[in-house]
């Protein structure tokens, strides 16, 4: 069977991922990870027939690399690295895996609510 995580999701990792850093959550410790940052603007059209546009925030992780599954809700830092510049605290709002050892997590500004 081939690794699929192992042979693309690892090496994409080292080249294009960035660090951030999962916060403690009661028990649970924090912990080191890292993923590849994407953002895209995304049009709402509101009931009202008004556009809204806005910015989706995405983080795709190899699921191996994480000291434990992510879940809704998790706080993350984001801090400046390789001259991007810090994104601040954010929170997972969605986890879609992938079923390749990857999952894609969508990420919100602020605090959860």
């Amino acid at each position: 069977m081939i690794d699929f995580a192992a042979l693309t999701l690892g090496p994409n990792m080292a080249a294009f991922g960035r660090p951030v850093t999962v916060l403690a959550d009661g028990a649970r410790p924090a912990f080191d990870a890292t993923g590849i940052w994407a953002t895209r603007a995304a049009d709402i059209t509101l009931v009202e027939g008004a556009n809204l546009n806005t910015t989706v925030i995405t983080l795709g992780i190899r699921l191996s690399d994480w000291a434990r599954p992510p879940e809704q809700f998790m706080r993350l830092e984001v801090p400046a690295a390789g001259g991007l510049p810090a994104e601040g605290r954010l929170y997972i709002d969605d986890v879609d895996l992938d079923h390749q050892g990857g999952a894609k997590l969508v990420l919100k500004r602020g605090k959860p609510r």
